[in-house]
């Protein structure tokens, strides 16, 4: 390789490199962020799901702000929170945070049973990782002392061979 080559190399290797700095910084900027609304509807949801019961809640071990940290999930995150705010201006209010308790839990059920499967995909997406980092939350592992296997005594319903059903 001649020298003029490799200088050319060099430049080259050194303008891609410094134009995919600019094209990282550039997609940050235009990336999809959550509004405060949908910030406190993504709370309050999460507070259904995990209310703690005598255990802090969802909010208080700072989950949602762990949901909301996942940026790949902002696209469904907004979907989701349009599905509940329209049901809830269905219902008479002014969006998702104006309902009360039960009409909030009755919204949430809706998006379980919507035909949409992208209000389907959140909300089961949002329980997983709810489920996900509440319970692996060391506040919540340490409420639950037993550490044994989830069924000590096995799982006697199938150490036999199967059974023929038409016996």
């Amino acid at each position: 390789m001649k020298r003029r080559e490799f200088i050319k190399l060099i430049g080259a290797l050194s303008l891609g490199g410094a134009a995919a700095v600019l094209w990282s910084n550039l997609s940050t900027f235009w990336r999809l962020r959550l509004s405060e609304h949908q910030t406190r509807t993504l709370t309050a949801v999460i507070d259904l799901m995990f209310p703690g019961d005598g255990l802090p809640g969802a909010s208080e071990l700072g989950i949602h702000h762990r949901i909301r940290a996942m940026t790949d999930f902002y696209p469904l995150m907004a979907d989701g929170v349009a599905f509940l705010d329209a049901w809830a201006e269905h219902q008479g209010a002014a969006d998702f945070l104006a309902l009360g308790e039960p009409a909030r839990l009755a919204a949430v059920d809706a998006s379980f049973a919507s035909k949409d499967s992208d209000t389907r995909k959140f909300v089961t997406t949002f329980r997983f990782f709810g489920v996900l980092l509440y319970y692996n939350d060391p506040v919540i592992k340490t409420a639950f002392p037993y550490t044994g296997p989830p069924q000590p005594a096995g799982f006697p319903d199938f150490q036999g061979p199967p059974h023929d059903k038409r016996a």
